[in-house]
């Protein structure tokens, strides 16, 4: 049986975005799944991370499509996301030097 049709045995109301997109909601208009926008798949609302902003109070892509995109992402730009922390390290690290945080106090 498919997450569809489980949905819709369920009584939950299907429902049609304008590109075509399908979600189903609750009584109270909550909704309980919906349609990844990158892999076009129905997925239940657990599946999507939260997006106070976005349709339903969910983000428009899967946990597993956006993980596979942050991926991508740091493969490409590796050394530049290493120089990019560490200097971020050298500079909090200057900071709590200036400040002696690493002082006995006394």
């Amino acid at each position: 049986m498919s997450l569809r049709e489980e949905l819709l045995a369920q009584e939950y109301d299907e429902r049609t975005k304008p590109r075509g997109f399908v979600y189903f909601t609750d009584a109270d208009g909550q909704v309980v799944a919906k349609t990844c926008r990158k892999c076009g798949e129905l997925k239940h609302a657990k599946n999507y991370h939260h997006k106070s902003d976005g349709f339903g109070q969910l983000g428009p892509y899967c946990k597993t499509c956006v993980s596979d995109r942050d991926r991508e992402y740091y493969d490409k730009n590796r050394e530049r996301l290493k120089r990019v922390k560490y200097a971020y390290y050298r500079r909090k690290r200057a900071e709590q030097l200036s400040l002696n945080l690493f002082d006995d106090n006394e």
